[in-house]
């Protein structure tokens, strides 16, 4: 029986597209930008993993009362515990600029394409979880409430902060009020004052921003979504 080998879920015209045009402008290229670079140092790129292993360590055994347990020659009892310790691997490899930024796009869209899912599914579970709800005059849907309920909406919600892996610029992802339409707004060089530590808990972690960048972002924001809107 023959097989069909199948696409990964990720791609897309457009994202082939993206792709054909990256290896048009690094295909031949180094991890300096240098055109069919003769130097292998060139394309070296070193990858840094944070790994955990479980290390043992000897803990002292207590009675209820708080008291050192003790066998019967007067030693101190332990026992054996284990504790989470994190470690850095580096992972060096020679790639082309068209194979390191690929692989980053790849990465990202991948990870869009769950975001979006998961965003999916609760809607989805939330659609229908509302269905077995029953309607009241004054009540969740009733007219009045529901006028109320749309009027004091945001415009948009701010979701999350993200870096691009194609412009390698920063953008802030906001879902439009009582839709399911995400937009993903460009932040140029919004978070340029930030130190890198600041920036990489606002995009990894989530953190919240300084009030004059939030302000920025804010405004970024309102902008694009007002722009769509028209």
């Amino acid at each position: 029986m023959r097989r069909f080998k199948t696409s990964p879920k990720w791609v897309n015209t457009k994202r082939q597209n993206v792709l054909v045009k990256l290896f048009i402008e690094s295909g031949n290229r180094c991890l300096l930008h240098h055109k069919n670079c003769s130097i292998l140092e060139h394309y070296l790129h070193t990858q840094y993993r944070f790994k955990t292993y479980a290390k043992a360590i000897d803990v002292k055994c207590y009675n209820s009362n708080g008291e050192a347990i003790k066998d019967k020659y007067g030693n101190q009892l332990y026992f054996t515990a284990y504790k989470s310790e994190r470690y850095t691997e580096a992972e060096s490899k020679l790639v082309t600029e068209y194979e390191l930024l690929s692989s980053e796009a790849v990465k990202y869209w991948i990870n869009d394409d769950r975001l979006q899912k998961l965003a999916e599914w609760k809607a989805e579970r939330k659609a229908i979880h509302s269905l077995s709800e029953r309607n009241y005059k004054n009540g969740r849907f009733g007219s009045v409430s529901s006028v109320i309920f749309h009027e004091s909406q945001p415009l948009y919600y701010v979701e999350s902060v993200g870096m691009n892996a194609l412009t390698c610029k920063p953008f802030v992802r906001v879902k439009l009020a009582s839709s399911y339409t995400r937009l993903d707004v460009d932040l140029g060089d919004s978070l340029r004052k930030l130190s890198k530590n600041r920036k990489r808990k606002a995009i990894r972690y989530g953190k919240p921003l300084p009030s004059k960048i939030n302000d920025i972002v804010s405004n970024r924001a309102f902008e694009a979504v007002s722009e769509y809107l028209k």
